[in-house]
This record gives structure tokens, sequence and C-alpha cells, in this order.
């Protein structure tokens, strides 16, 4: 079937993450118009249940009130500020103050980020700061679990044991975490090393529970 103007012209102008773009001119893009409650409208008309919430930014739902209302309102006061170089405004402190009565733990301070990735990320760092502080400089390793995701910016991906992040340009999954997942270390200095080319039939083994804080070096002769 023909793409639509509008398919064409998002194929023209659009990466898409998490997207086999060499099919994209194929098969097109699903382009929304519009949304109501749990629910999503292509350009078509047709509805879908948007069970992920739009990667989980959309959880009061699509076409809240309520939510516009307060977002024309500070939009015209004060549409966006930063929080650098000892910034505040009154929005992100009661942001900040409503998230400490909600957290399940104890918790000192909030820092907003923009994703979740940016999240995790800033974790790592806090985690390499902390220990600089306390004179453990080289205590840098970051051990992920087995099938494990992160995100998507270099740390986190690296942390993320899904072969449709991290190894991105040679995996042929559309599934993104496989049985054959292993074991990831991060480190600063040093990446997992890649093959340059994915083998053809991968190894059916998953490390023990015993094996998942040691580096798993790749086979030296894969299978083809």
């Amino acid at each position: 079937m023909p793409l639509t103007n509008v398919q064409a012209r998002d194929v023209e102008a659009v990466v898409h993450p998490y997207t086999p773009l060499n099919r994209l001119r194929e098969i097109g893009p699903l382009v929304l118009e519009r949304g109501r409650g749990v629910f999503v409208y292509d350009t078509q008309g047709r509805e879908y249940i948007e069970g992920m919430a739009g990667l989980w930014c959309a959880g009061l739902g699509f076409g809240d009130e309520e939510l516009a209302e307060a977002g024309a309102e500070q939009l015209r006061k004060l549409p966006y500020y930063h929080l650098f170089g000892a910034k505040g405004m009154e929005p992100a402190i009661e942001l900040a103050e409503k998230l400490k009565e909600l957290a399940p733990i104890d918790v000192a301070r909030v820092f907003f980020c923009s994703s979740g990735s940016e999240a995790n990320d800033t974790q790592v760092k806090l985690a390499w700061y902390y220990n600089n502080a306390l004179g453990r400089p080289n205590k840098k390793k970051i051990i992920s679990r087995v099938k494990a995701y992160h995100g998507v910016t270099v740390m986190t991906a690296s942390l993320t044991d899904c072969p449709t992040t991290t190894s991105i340009s040679t995996c042929r999954s559309t599934a993104c975490c496989t049985p054959t997942a292993r074991t990831t270390i991060a480190s600063p200095s040093r990446a997992r090393p890649r093959r340059s080319s994915p083998p053809a039939s991968p190894p059916t083994f998953a490390p023990s529970s015993s094996a998942r804080g040691r580096r798993r070096s790749p086979p030296s002769s894969p299978s083809r």
C-alpha cells in the first residue's frame, strides 16, 4: 500500500528510534493525531488503546482538561526555566515536596531529569562522585542484570543487555531481549567488546547466578 502524504513527509524528515529504518519506506510510520483517556487515534481515525501511556509519560491519560488548564496557566506565567546555578521556581519546589511525600523511602532531596535514561545516567555519576568523595576513585564498575534495560544514553545502553539497544547496527532480532542475553559490567575506561557482525547461530547458554558478577569475554572464533 502506498504511503499517505503525511507518512511520506515523516519518512523524509524524521529519524525514529527503535525502528527498522531500512523498511520504513515500505511499511510507513503510524502517524497519531489526537488522544482521549487511554485511547489514541491515527490520521485515518482508527482507535488504539495506548497501554504504555506514551512510554510512561502520560500517566493521567490523554486530553485531561485539568492538566491542560494547569499547563496553559503556567505557560502564560513562566513557560520554562532551569535549575542550574541555584535557580528555582515555585512549581519545581511544590513538585519536589510532593514527590518526597509520595516516596516509599525517606528522601532528602529531589533531582529532576528529562528522561529515565538521564535519571539512570545521573545515578551512575552520583555513585562515582560519592566514591570519589570517600577516597575510592577506582570504584567505578556498575553491574547490571541479565536482560536488564536501563536506557539509551552511552552509559545506560552499556548497562542494557538488549541487542536492539547495545548492537542496533547489527541486530537482526525484533525482540528486545533474548534468552542468550549476558551480564553487562560497565566501566568508564572499558566498554564491553562487540562483534563486528552477529553469528548466524548464537550460543544457546545463559550465565548461571554465580557468574553474574564476572565479565564474559566473547568467543574468539564465533560460529558462522
